[in-house]
């Protein structure tokens, strides 16, 4: 990546790895542009330069600065509009320094009542040197923050370890690069050599060496992935509920109650999946803010769960396609500002549970719009600065296990256009997530003609009828065998397990008139029950999806019970192959 020319202030906040290849993408490198609010800002608070090459300062300021200097040898341009019509902007230039020493001066730049002082030095030789480490070179275990400090004369290069994450700035100083380290979970000290060298001459450089000692692991956070998985027996979403952009009753449910999660219990679940919006929840957008008492509540609901001594799944829902409708247009900055920020006060905010609470960082992406390459490298990208945000904030998220979304959480789409899961210092923490609603025209298809003929109503050739049009024609037991297999062979057998984090037939009781019910019913049971069996089987943790017309939303107990029967049959003969 490219730095220019100034003294420059790194931040190394916790998160995790992103992929290598990023820090020599020139993208990364920020720009002088102004973010945020303020009518009054300079560009660089430090200036290196060598000899007479010139620099460029950018002001943001109400009205045209003055900027002047207190030495003779550093000349300062006119000061002009810049090419954006954002800001002004002037040139500084310093007379040769012979003496082949370092020397100072300072600019004042006033606008009316603001003023700044820009410092700066001049080298006579090109140079790079480190300024300065705060707190120190010795990292925290847990994860923290550092800041180097150093003056550069020319554009940079800048090399360290992958455990050490170049991440993007918001801030207006010009070229600041941010990087990030997690915590060190692993079973050994170590150390990281940050070198920064002169990109026309990489002999010129300077190096700081960081170490870091073994994080603790708590006995709260202790389980793998599959380990957590292997506990899970049976599990329920909370549909149409708390993701509803309007509201949590905006879509006929009634608030989330403790009754109601003690009776899912009593029902024989025993992990609960929480569709969350937040978008919809943001009290101010400027800086992304998630309403406190939405968060609060949120909050309340992950522990009447935990309480019962359930496993709880909270995620980033549909919320109006914000996120997942957006991975097919490609990756967006603005986007991935929000994925960010969302789930840093998430993360936050709920870091406070163990391991009986898993993230999952979106639901569906393009699955509205398809999950082409663009769409699968922004989901990719998304899914790391989910997980980069996570483990940033430390505590039990350094370890948390985390739920990452095939594109569209479609089987096959696992193995097309080179997805693959977020790179992840903590190993042995990851779930890849699918849905299961195949044949969809069994399954949730609301009308006859939306996307097939005719609307089937008979799953499995012991419920068909014959001579009937609405007979399964595809999707029935070999089909979902074959499916499940590609799961297991894939990615449970290499240590990952998978989420099944939404399955159902819908129920068309109140709709449908040319149908026998009672054939129906034994159809709709029989493929929730091979479905449940064949995914435990597999490997992955079925969580059904429920939205209010199979359990009472009041207190739990059972609407449909040849459906939770179902489940739970189908649940307790299947066995995980972990």
């Amino acid at each position: 990546m490219k730095i220019r020319k100034t003294l420059l202030s790194f931040v190394l906040a916790a998160s995790a790895v992103l992929a290598a290849s990023s820090c020599s993408d020139d993208d990364n490198r920020a720009k002088p542009e102004i973010i945020g609010g303020g009518d009054f800002k300079v560009s660089k608070t430090e200036m290196a330069v060598a000899g007479t090459t010139p620099q460029t300062l950018s002001i943001l300021a109400p009205a045209k600065p003055k900027v002047a200097a207190d030495a003779q040898w550093v000349h300062i341009s006119d000061v002009r509009t810049s090419t954006s019509g954002k800001m002004f902007v002037c040139d500084i230039t310093c007379d040769a320094n012979d003496t082949f020493d370092h020397r100072t001066a300072s600019i004042q730049v006033t606008a009316g009542s603001h003023k700044a002082t820009v410092n700066l030095t001049q080298y006579g030789a090109e140079t790079v040197k480190i300024v300065s480490v705060t707190p120190s070179e010795q990292l925290v275990p847990a994860g923290g923050t550092v800041t180097v400090n150093f003056a550069a004369t020319d554009e940079v290069d800048i090399s360290a370890p992958e455990w050490i994450t170049p991440l993007k700035s918001r801030a207006l100083q010009e070229d600041a690069v941010s990087f990030g380290y997690s915590g060190n979970f692993t079973d050994a000290p170590r150390s990281a050599e940050v070198v920064i060298s002169l990109r026309k001459d990489p002999s010129v450089k300077a190096a700081v060496t960081l170490t870091q000692e073994v994080a603790p692991k708590t006995e709260d956070m202790k389980s793998t992935a599959a380990e957590l998985a292997a506990r899970m027996k049976a599990g329920i979403n909370i549909g149409n509920t708390m993701e509803v952009p309007s509201g949590e009753t905006g879509w006929g449910n009634p608030k989330v109650s403790r009754e109601y999660i003690s009776g899912l219990k009593t029902l024989g679940f025993n992990a609960v999946r929480i569709p969350c919006a937040w978008d919809s929840h943001v009290s101010d957008k400027a800086t992304n803010t998630i309403d406190p008492a939405w968060l609060d509540r949120v909050d309340e609901v992950v522990g009447w769960i935990v309480n019962e001594g359930m496993f709880a799944i909270v995620n980033i829902h549909w919320d109006g396609g914000w996120l997942e409708v957006s991975c097919s247009n490609g990756y967006d900055e603005a986007v991935n500002k929000k994925q960010s920020d969302y789930w840093t006060q998430i993360a936050n905010r709920l870091n406070h549970y163990g391991e009986q609470l898993l993230f999952a960082g979106m639901n569906e992406p393009g699955v509205q719009n398809g999950a082409d390459s663009k769409a699968v490298e922004a989901i990719m990208k998304y899914q790391q600065t989910f997980l980069d945000a996570v483990r940033a904030t430390g505590g039990n998220n350094a370890m948390r296990c985390l739920i990452h979304q095939a594109p569209r959480t479609e089987i096959d789409e696992l193995g097309k256009n080179g997805f693959r899961l977020p790179t992840d210092v903590v190993a042995d923490r990851a779930l890849v997530e699918i849905h299961m609603y195949d044949p969809s025209d069994f399954t949730i298809m609301a009308k006859d003609g939306e996307w097939a003929p005719t609307i089937k109503y008979y799953w499995g050739s012991q419920f068909h009828i014959a001579g009937s049009d609405r007979n399964c024609t595809w999707g029935e037991e070999s089909y979902i065998d074959g499916k499940f297999k590609i799961l297991k062979d894939n990615w449970v057998s290499k240590g990952i397990p998978v989420i099944m984090g939404e399955y159902a037939v819908q129920n068309l009781r109140s709709t449908a008139t040319d149908i026998d019910f009672p054939r129906w019913q034994d159809s709709r049971a029989y493929w929730t029950r091979y479905i449940t069996t064949t995914a435990k089987n597999s490997g992955c943790v079925p969580f059904y999806w429920e939205t209010g017309g199979d359990i009472n939303r009041n207190n739990g107990t059972a609407i449909n019970a040849y459906v939770i029967d179902a489940i739970m049959q189908g649940a307790t003969d299947g066995k995980y192959p972990f």
